[in-house]
């Protein structure tokens, strides 16, 4: 009789397995699986970011080269240097398009891993997946942001990295860290877009709200890291960061456009910049203390 329950039993178990696995596909199975595509997708990336670098060297030194030919032949009716300048403008413009184009690759590919970690159903509002790792999900965000913004589309990395402090809890050691990443890569964007708004004509207005909050982060990091005992170095390059961009506040615009930019932002007009937030979500005002939160490790500072 035991020989036939066990029986039994064992057919039932067998019978159960295909049940498991369609569960485990439409649940726990889904999401591994999304996360591993997700791995790929952040894989890609990465290759695709060096790739990012290298023509972005390169347009960084077409850009230095057209700077040089425009200060060589300005005021001098020289034919050849004037042609040397023209030639030069259209190397840089060239390059610029090459490197933006290189760094929406990268966004492409962080976009998909984000859409991955998210789920099919974030896109109608629903909740992020509770199997996924949201420290992951938040990386993703984070890189994403990133490259948007060296891509050319600064507004919209901008509100990515707002949504992104608005979310982190600085209580938690591993949020903390995020946060002034984040922060200081929403500095780094601020920045670079008050200056492309000013070189494309914006109202004085307009760029200096930006500015205005480009300054009040970095300033906050330096105050903050400065307070949490970190390394002297590392608050003067934020304290440096602070007066470049009272300098672009300060400067001329011949000045300004006499200067080579940074040497990842991107170029463009940079519209959409400093406007008011969509409806529910805070944004920044110039003079409203920043919340404390997040940066990006950052290229902006000596040497920019």
């Amino acid at each position: 009789m035991s020989r036939l329950i066990l029986s039994r039993l064992g057919w039932t178990l067998w019978a159960l397995v295909p049940v498991v696995l369609i569960a485990y596909h439409f649940g726990p199975g889904q999401a591994a699986d999304r996360e591993e595509q997700a791995a790929r997708a952040v894989a890609e990336a990465r290759a695709l970011e060096q790739d990012a670098r290298r023509v972005q060297e390169l347009a960084y030194a077409a850009h230095l080269e057209a700077i040089a030919a425009r200060a060589a032949a300005f005021g001098r009716p020289d034919p050849e240097l004037r042609a040397t300048a023209l030639a030069a403008g259209e190397r840089e413009g060239s390059t610029a398009r090459d490197a933006a184009a290189a760094w929406t690759k990268v966004a492409a590919s962080l976009a998909t891993a984000q859409s991955l970690l998210e789920g099919a159903g974030a896109a109608d509002g629903a909740e992020v997946d509770p199997l996924v790792d949201a420290s992951s999900l938040r990386e993703v965000r984070l890189a994403h942001a990133r490259a948007l913004v060296r891509s050319g589309e600064v507004a919209a990395g901008a509100e990515s990295l707002e949504d992104l402090l608005l979310e982190l809890d600085e209580r938690d050691p591993a949020d903390a860290s995020r946060a002034l990443a984040a922060r200081e890569e929403l500095a780094t964007a601020y920045y670079y877009g008050a200056r492309l708004l000013r070189l494309a004509g914006a109202p004085a207005e307009e760029w200096r709200k930006v500015a205005v909050l480009s300054r009040q982060n970095f300033r906050y990091l330096a105050e903050e890291l400065a307070a949490r005992g970190e390394g002297a170095d590392r608050v003067r390059e934020l304290e440096l960061n602070t007066e470049l961009v009272l300098n672009l506040e300060q400067s001329s615009l011949e000045e300004l456009q006499a200067k080579a930019r940074p040497r990842e932002s991107p170029t463009g007009e940079c519209r959409g910049l400093g406007k008011e937030p969509r409806p529910g979500r805070r944004g920044r005002r110039p003079g409203e203390q920043p919340d404390r939160g997040a940066g990006m490790n950052g290229e902006i500072g000596i040497g920019w």
